[in-house]
C-alpha cells in the first residue's frame, strides 16, 4: 500500500505527514523509483536525490528531498510516497519554451526585445514559468514608459503543445509617444527660465522635432537635461546648488507630458586661490603650477576646475606615474562667498608596461599596429604616448573602433599591461556615387580601394569621375611603411581632362595623361615632408577663332601636345583635434613644383593653404583659413602654360562668385585666370540655432577676401582684382552624404563678374 509521505506543489510548500511518521517511525529503503517523467532522464533527478538505497527515511530527509527538487526549477510539483521499502518520487514537470516570438515592436529592434526577455529567464529551450513571464513583462513596460510609451499594452499568449512545452508569443501595440507639452522651473530667480531650458535636449517642440524627437519624453534623457542643468549651476558658482524636486505629471490620455522641476540655487561663489600640494616626486613644480588656469577672484566654474584636474594627472601620467590622483579640497568661507582649493597630488609610484596585448585584429597584422603605438614595451608607463597611439590608430582607417587600457600585473606593484583592443572596418570597397555641384552639375563617380591589403597596412585603389567639368580615371598604390621610420612609397597613374568650355568657364579643354612616384618622410609626430616625380602628356584643345591670344600664342610655341616632368616637395603639419569637426589646432600645407628643363614648358609653382582653429566656447569655434599661391616660367623666351594657372571662385573659395569666375578675364568674358593668387577667409563656426547635442550640423557666419591677377596682357594690380564675400553658410553631414550651403554677398564686384550668391554642394551618396 502506498502512504505519501509529504507533497508540495505549484510553488507553495503544502507538507502533511504520513502515517510512517504519525507514530514515529522510520524505514530503510531498499529501491527508489522516479515517477511523472517526460523530458528530464532520471539519472539527474537521482544527481539531486540527498538519499541512496540502503539510507534510513526520516521526516528531515523527506524536507530535503521536497526542497532539493524543487529548488532546481524543473518542476511544479514534487510527491514522496513509501510503497513498503521503497520511496517513490512522483513529479510533474514545469513546461520547457518552444519558441518565443514577438510582433508589433517598432521602438526597439526585436533583437533587444529578445535579448531583455533572455536576461529576464526567458527564452527557447528554457523553462517555463509564469512569474518569470509577468517579471519580464513588467520589465518591457518599463522600457517603454522611460521612451514615454504609457499607452503602450503587451499582450502575452502560452500556447500548450505536446510533450509538456509551450510556445509563447508577445503581441505589442505601442501607442503613441507622449510628447512634452510645457517643461516649468520653479525656485529659480538667477537665471531665467528660458536660459536653463537652452540646456537641456527635452523641449516643447520646434520645427525640426520631427527629425530629433527632441519633445518626446523620456525619463533617460530628462535624467541627462537635469545633470545638464546642475553642471550649468556648478560653473557659475553656485556650489550649493539643490534640486528639490522633479514632478512629471502624465495627462489621462497618457499623450501628453508636463514637467516642473524645483531648484535651489543658493549664493553665487568666487576662487579664493588654489593651490597645490602633495609629493610631486621628479616633476618640476612649474610645469604643474602653469595647468591651474583658474584665477583669484573669478567666479567658480567646476567644469575648469576639473579640466585642469585632469591636465594635471596628465602631466603626472607622462612622467611614470599610471595611478596619480588630485583631489580638490574646498575651503569654503560662507561669509565672503569664495572657496579656496587645495589640490592634493598623490603621485603613487612609478609605473612599468609589461606587454602590450593586441586583440581583435583578425585580418590586420600585429606589426601593422604595433609600428603606430608610442608607448613601448618594457618602458616608462606614458600617459601622453598613450593617447597618442590611440589617435594614430584611430586615423588608419581600418577599425571601427580602437580601445586601449591598462591592467595591472598579478603579484606586481610596479608594472601594468597594456591592453590594445581593436574591432576591424571593411577596409575593401566597392562604391558608386552621385553628387551635384552648381558650375559642374551632376557628379558620377565609383571605384574600387582597399586601404589595408592583406592586413598589411597597403593601400591599392581604382577611381573614375565624371562631371561637366572634370573627368578622371586613377590608380594608386601606397606602402606607408616602405621604411621602419615610417617613410612611405606610393605610385599613381591617370588620365584627367578638365573642359572648362563646356561650363562657360574658358574655351579650352586639356586632357592630361601622366603617372608618378612619391614618398612622404615623418620628420615628427605631426609633421611630413612630401616628395613626387612624374610625368605628364598635356593635350590641349583651343578654338583659334574665339580662343583668347595667350592661348593661341601657347599652343603656337609648343603645340597642342606638351610633355612635363614635375618634381613637387611639400611640407604638411595637422595639429587639429578632429577631423570633420575640428575645434582647436591648425593644418598647414605648402607645396612647391618645378618642371624639368628641356621637357615641355618650363615653370615653378607655389601653393600655401593653412588653417588655424580657436575655440571661443563649447559651441563657437574661429577659424581662420589663408591661401596664396604664385606661378612663374623660367628659361629664356618661356611661357607658363595657360592652363597651370590659377581660377578661383565659388564654394572652398570665395562664395558668392561663379565657379571659376575670379580674376582677369578677356574682352569675351572669358576667364583667363592668373599667376597670383592670395584669400583670406574668416568663419564663426557654431551649431545649427534649435539642434543640442548635434554633430551633423555646423552653422557659419564668413568673410571671404582675396585677389587673383598676373599673367595677362592687361596689366592688372592686384588692388584693382580684390574681390569679397560675406555670408552664412552650412555643412549637413546627413544620410545622402555632405550637403554645403552658403548664401554671399559679394563685394567690390565689376560689371564682367559672374555673381551667384545662392551656392550649394551635395557629396556622394551610396
Amino acid at each position: 500500500m502506498k502512504r505519501k509521505l509529504k507533497t508540495i506543489g505549484l510553488g507553495l510548500l503544502s507538507l502533511s505527514l504520513g502515517s510512517a511518521y504519525a507514530d514515529g517511525s522510520n524505514f530503510v529503503i531498499k529501491q527508489i523509483r522516479v515517477e511523472g517523467l517526460q523530458r528530464i532522464e532520471v539519472g539527474t533527478v537521482y544527481s539531486y536525490l540527498p538519499v541512496k538505497v540502503g539510507d534510513t527515511l526520516t521526516s528531515s530527509k523527506t524536507d530535503e528531498i521536497i526542497h532539493k527538487l524543487f529548488s532546481t526549477g524543473f518542476f511544479q510539483d514534487v510527491r514522496v510516497e513509501e510503497q513498503g521499502s521503497t520511496l517513490i518520487v512522483d513529479v510533474a514537470e514545469r513546461p520547457v519554451i518552444s519558441k518565443l516570438s514577438i510582433t508589433g515592436a517598432h521602438e526597439f529592434d526585436d533583437d533587444k526585445l529578445v535579448k531583455s526577455l533572455k536576461d529576464n529567464g526567458l527564452a527557447d529551450g528554457l523553462i517555463f514559468d509564469q512569474s518569470v513571464l509577468d517579471n519580464a513583462i513588467l520589465s518591457l513596460k518599463t522600457e517603454y514608459y522611460n521612451r514615454g510609451l504609457y499607452s503602450v499594452v503587451l499582450t502575452p499568449t502560452v500556447t500548450q503543445l505536446e510533450r509538456n512545452r509551450v510556445n509563447i508569443e508577445i503581441a505589442i501595440s505601442e501607442g503613441t509617444t507622449a510628447k512634452i507639452a510645457g517643461i516649468d522651473f520653479t525656485g529659480n530667480q538667477v537665471f531665467r527660465t528660458n536660459k536653463l531650458l537652452s540646456e537641456m535636449y527635452l523641449t516643447t517642440g520646434n520645427w525640426l522635432s520631427w527629425w530629433f524627437k527632441d519633445n518626446q519624453y523620456s525619463s533617460d534623457k530628462l535624467a541627462g537635461d537635469i545633470e545638464k542643468v546642475r553642471a550649468f549651476y556648478l560653473n557659475q558658482g553656485y556650489i550649493d546648488f539643490r534640486l528639490n524636486s522633479i514632478q512629471v505629471q502624465l495627462t489621462p490620455d497618457k499623450k501628453s507630458v508636463y514637467i516642473t522641476i524645483n531648484v535651489k540655487e543658493g549664493a553665487q561663489y568666487r576662487y579664493k586661490s588654489v593651490k597645490l600640494a602633495g609629493d610631486y616626486r621628479d616633476i618640476p613644480p612649474k610645469e604643474l603650477e602653469r595647468l591651474v588656469t583658474v584665477k583669484s577672484g573669478t567666479i567658480i566654474n567646476q567644469e575648469v576646475l576639473n579640466k585642469n584636474v585632469e591636465a594635471i594627472k596628465t602631466k603626472i601620467g607622462n612622467y611614470g606615474y599610471a595611478f596619480a590622483n588630485v583631489n580638490p579640497i574646498p575651503e569654503v568661507d560662507a561669509k565672503d562667498k569664495t572657496v579656496a582649493y587645495t589640490l592634493f597630488v598623490d603621485t603613487g609610484r612609478k609605473i612599468y608596461i609589461r606587454n602590450i596585448n593586441i586583440s581583435g585584429n583578425d585580418k590586420t597584422r600585429d606589426v601593422v599596429i604595433r609600428r603606430e603605438l608610442r608607448q613601448e614595451e618594457a618602458a616608462l608607463y606614458n600617459a601622453a604616448a598613450i593617447k597618442r597611439s590611440k589617435e594614430r590608430l584611430d586615423v588608419l582607417g581600418y577599425f571601427k573602433s580602437t580601445d586601449v587600457t591598462t591592467t595591472p600585473v598579478p603579484g606586481v606593484n610596479d608594472q601594468v599591461d597594456m591592453n590594445v583592443k581593436v574591432v576591424e572596418n571593411n577596409t575593401g570597397s566597392i562604391n558608386f556615387g552621385v553628387g551635384y555641384a552648381q558650375g559642374q552639375g551632376i557628379i558620377l563617380n565609383g571605384g574600387i580601394s582597399q586601404s589595408n591589403l592583406f592586413g598589411s597596412g597597403k593601400a591599392a585603389s581604382f577611381n573614375a569621375s565624371t562631371s561637366a567639368l572634370n573627368q578622371s580615371v586613377s590608380l594608386s598604390f601606397t606602402d606607408p611603411y616602405y621604411l621602419a621610420n615610417g617613410t612611405s612609397l606610393g605610385y599613381d597613374i591617370y588620365d584627367n581632362n578638365y573642359t572648362p568650355n563646356n561650363v562657360g568657364i574658358s574655351p579650352y579643354s586639356t586632357q592630361t595623361i601622366g603617372a608618378r612616384v612619391r614618398t612622404s618622410v615623418p620628420v615628427s609626430e605631426f609633421d611630413r615632408i612630401n616628395v613626387s616625380l612624374g610625368f605628364e602628356n598635356n593635350q590641349i584643345s583651343v578654338n583659334n577663332n574665339t580662343a583668347p591670344l595667350r592661348f593661341v600664342q601657347f599652343t603656337n610655341q609648343y603645340g597642342n601636345s606638351v610633355n612635363a616632368i614635375p618634381l613637387t616637395t611639400s611640407w604638411a603639419r595637422n595639429t587639429t583635434d578632429n577631423t570633420l569637426w575640428p575645434t582647436r589646432g591648425a593644418n598647414y600645407s605648402q607645396s612647391f613644383t618645378i618642371t624639368a628643363p628641356g621637357v615641355g614648358a618650363q615653370y615653378y609653382k607655389f601653393d600655401s593653404i593653412d588653417a588655424w582653429y580657436f575655440p571661443i566656447s563649447d559651441d563657437f569655434t574661429w577659424k581662420t583659413n589663408g591661401e596664396l599661391g604664385f606661378i612663374n616660367a623660367y628659361g629664356g623666351g618661356q611661357q607658363v602654360p595657360f592652363y597651370q594657372n590659377f581660377i578661383e571662385g565659388g564654394p572652398g573659395s570665395i562664395r558668392g562668385y561663379y565657379i571659376g569666375s575670379i580674376g582677369p578675364k578677356d574682352t569675351d568674358g572669358s576667364s583667363l585666370g592668373g599667376t597670383r593668387w592670395a584669400m583670406l577667409s574668416n568663419n564663426l563656426l557654431f551649431p545649427l540655432p534649435g539642434i543640442k547635442d548635434s554633430k551633423s550640423v555646423r552653422m557659419s557666419l564668413f568673410y571671404d577676401i582675396g585677389t587673383l591677377y598676373g599673367g595677362t596682357p592687361f596689366n592688372l594690380t592686384a588692388e584693382q582684382m580684390v574681390r569679397a564675400s560675406y555670408g552664412v553658410g552650412m555643412l549637413w553631414v546627413s544620410p545622402l552624404g555632405p550637403i554645403q550651403v552658403s548664401y554671399a554677398i559679394p563685394m567690390f564686384n565689376q560689371p564682367l563678374d559672374n555673381i551667384q550668391s545662392f551656392q550649394f554642394t551635395m557629396g556622394q551618396m551610396f
